[in-house]
């Protein structure tokens, strides 16, 4: 019989462990527009090197992947929200297609997880994907690795809910948000590790779009709802202040039509436009652009930041904690309800070269660190629940 130990030490030496790690995220590889579902795929494929990994996904997104069986929300989205029928289940819940997708996928990737059994399993997916680890971890005893993608959203009411699953351990984006977990639960095991960014696909060098747009572009990347937390409307006031810049809106949602008619009364059609594009050619969406802005309150830890930065695109945002340590010196936090303080630092920006400042401060975020830093927790995690040490070696 191999013993745990014989099992480390060969993953040691071969740069890989045996340990299998199952991903949980029903809509990884049908949306690419969510930043929870973009990190199960670049973290499924870090982690594959070191692990043998599966991603339960709602489409093929690498060899890594196997289909969830359920429905993902992005398939009953246009449905449910049909006026009669929107009305109607709205008065029960906020997001019912997400609802519908935890729902359905339940009992298929319980099942899947009973039958092939993992070491570890790492739902990103929010309260579904964590009841779906629960209910494994009650029969089998399967260790949970989360990470926390809502931060401190609705005043930390998904964390508070989520704490309630007890994984095994968590991780948070930032020191804020690991101290509100840790007052409210503080036997909890913790890890801070920020969101990652892929630094090789993500540059200024490449090709670039042509929006038909009047320059410098102002980028905004975001969800176009009025009732979420991106505040979208205050960078639409701000560039409108500028003389000449165009703002480049890239998102979808809800409220699409309405931001369009603000863009159009603030700015002209050569001035704004909203576009939506697939994962894959975001860089080049990137490198069009002159300045990214992205105004939201208690933003978690965007990947668009990252992104932006990445490509060489200096940034302006909220002024608050979780900016400061994430734009550091390449870019401006300001106070961004005031569409004069908010214009002035994207002219500012328009006016100077913050190109190296920004590649700088991405490369903190480089997901191949980041991966290393996912594999130390997920080695700690398994060998905790397990008994087994990394010091008995």
């Amino acid at each position: 019989m191999i013993s745990k130990r014989s099992v480390w030490q060969q993953g040691v030496n071969n740069k890989k462990h045996s340990y299998k790690i199952t991903i949980i995220h029903p809509s990884a590889g049908v949306s690419w527009s969510g930043g929870s579902e973009i990190f199960a795929i670049e973290i499924s494929r870090r982690l594959s090197t070191y692990f043998n990994v599966e991603l339960l996904s709602g489409a093929k997104c690498g060899e890594f992947s196997r289909l969830c069986g359920g429905m993902p929300r992005t398939y009953t989205y246009d449905f449910i929200n049909q006026p009669f029928i929107k009305n109607l289940v709205h008065r029960f819940a906020n997001h019912p297609e997400i609802i519908i997708e935890h729902l359905t996928n339940f009992f298929p990737c319980v099942t899947r997880c009973l039958i092939n059994t993992a070491d570890l399993i790492f739902p990103c997916n929010d309260y579904g994907g964590l009841a779906i680890a629960a209910t494994v971890r009650a029969i089998k005893g399967t260790p949970i690795l989360y990470t926390e993608h809502n931060g401190l959203l609705a005043k930390g009411k998904c964390l508070k809910r989520n704490l309630g699953f007890s994984p095994d351990n968590l991780v948070v984006f930032d020191e804020k948000t690991a101290a509100f977990a840790r007052n409210i639960k503080p036997t909890q095991q913790l890890n801070i590790i920020p969101n990652g960014v892929d630094l090789e696909k993500f540059t200024p060098e490449g090709s670039k779009m042509d929006f038909g747009l009047n320059k410098p572009i102002v980028l905004c990347v975001a969800s176009l709802n009025l009732n979420n937390h991106k505040r979208v409307d205050l960078a639409i006031k701000a560039v409108s202040r500028l003389a000449e810049a165009s703002l480049l809106l890239c998102g979808d949602g809800l409220d699409k039509n309405y931001f369009q008619a603000q863009g159009d009364k603030l700015l002209g059609s050569n001035r704004f436009k909203i576009c939506s594009f697939p994962f894959e050619i975001m860089p080049q969406v990137y490198r069009t652009a002159d300045v990214f802005t992205l105004p939201s309150i208690n933003e978690p830890f965007s990947l668009a930041y990252m992104e932006a930065m990445a490509s060489g695109l200096p940034v302006v945002t909220t002024d608050d904690e979780i900016r400061r340590n994430l734009v550091g010196d390449s870019g401006i936090l300001c106070d961004v309800t005031n569409p004069e303080i908010y214009a002035n630092a994207l002219v500012k920006l328009l006016k100077e070269n913050w190109q190296q400042k920004a590649i700088n401060n991405a490369v903190r975020f480089s997901w191949n660190s980041i991966a290393l830093r996912y594999r130390d927790v997920i080695l700690q995690t398994i060998e905790s629940r397990s008994g087994f040490s990394r010091s008995a070696c």
